[in-house]
């Protein structure tokens, strides 16, 4: 298997991962007497002992130094920032206009990327915008009214600029280490000091039944530590735009796994919507790079030499 075709699957991987993460963190509140933010903490507190455990059985083969251990940790608190900024943005937007808002985090990606001469799909300017016009069939109901609280748009803001900053910081600090099991391990840590930093300020509540422990516990697992390590493998393998596009199927699967799992249902719009994320993923993952002219000059002449 090539390693771009692995690249995506394991992103794909990552999206649903993260999709199931948002169903658990918005099922959770409703089953227990926990508020979104104490499932935030716990999301973290959970998850970041659960992978050092699962860390001890894959040693990293190459010892991080002490610097890039602050820089995984710098990386998870940039994690955290993202988690926490949609919590609260959540509150205050309703969830169509905060998938529509967030969808500028691959946007500023990719023209990251286009600034720094980094790889980036050809057909972006095609791409992208077939990728916005499809989160808004599949998230928003048209016809319906449009409330917009100003600080829960700018929240969702900060959310789209911390998660596409964790694509880009993600991308760099893993590109020279091998073990990236204990990248990660750093990575979680970080995030779960921004939660313990929030408990004075947010408090805390436990779940109060087994069903509850079982949720976050999956939500730990299945909904944190498998999606962000295995984003941080895909990055790797597709860098930072091809990547962060393939993100944009999280908000598609979020709304298909809640029509299978929470008897919610799914009109046309929102599975033509679907469609054109998929379509504009394919177009972009299938597009050759565009690089910089003096970088594809120095391809062509190591080529030659």
């Amino acid at each position: 298997m090539k390693q771009k075709q692995f690249g995506i699957i394991i992103m794909v991987l990552s999206a649903m991962a993260f999709s199931i993460g948002i169903i658990l963190m918005k099922v959770i509140p409703e089953w227990t007497i926990m508020e979104p933010e104490h499932v935030g903490i716990w999301r973290f507190t959970l998850a970041a002992p659960a992978y050092w455990l699962i860390a001890q059985f894959r040693p990293s083969r190459q010892p991080l130094t002490a610097k890039q251990r602050w820089r995984f940790i710098g990386a998870g608190l940039v994690f955290s920032m993202a988690s926490f900024s949609a919590i609260f943005s959540l509150a205050r937007l309703p969830s169509s206009i905060f998938v529509i808002v967030i969808n500028i985090s691959p946007s500023l990606v990719v023209l990251f990327s286009l600034f720094t001469g980094r790889p980036v799909p050809k057909i972006f300017w095609l791409g992208l915008p077939l990728t916005l016009i499809g989160l808004t069939l599949t998230a928003y109901e048209f016809g319906s009214a449009l409330v917009v609280d100003p600080l829960g748009l700018v929240i969702a803001l900060i959310n789209a600029t911390a998660f596409g900053s964790y694509i880009i910081v993600s991308e760099k600090v893993f590109a020279n280490v091998q073990g990236r099991s204990a990248g990660t391990k750093w990575v979680m840590t970080g995030a779960m000091l921004t939660g313990l930093v929030l408990l004075p300020i947010l408090g805390i509540r436990a779940p109060g039944s087994p069903i509850g422990w079982v949720l976050l516990v999956s939500l730990g697992i299945l909904g944190t530590v498998v999606p962000i390590y295995t984003m941080n493998v895909g990055l790797q393998y597709l860098g930072a735009a091809r990547g962060s596009v393939i993100t944009t199927l999280q908000p598609v699967l979020t709304v298909l796994f809640s029509t299978l799992f929470l008897d919610e249902t799914l009109s046309l719009q929102q599975w033509l919507g679907g469609a054109l994320v998929i379509l504009a993923v394919v177009l972009l993952q299938r597009s050759p790079d565009r690089v910089r002219g003096e970088q594809q000059q120095r391809d062509v002449g190591i080529y030659e030499s």
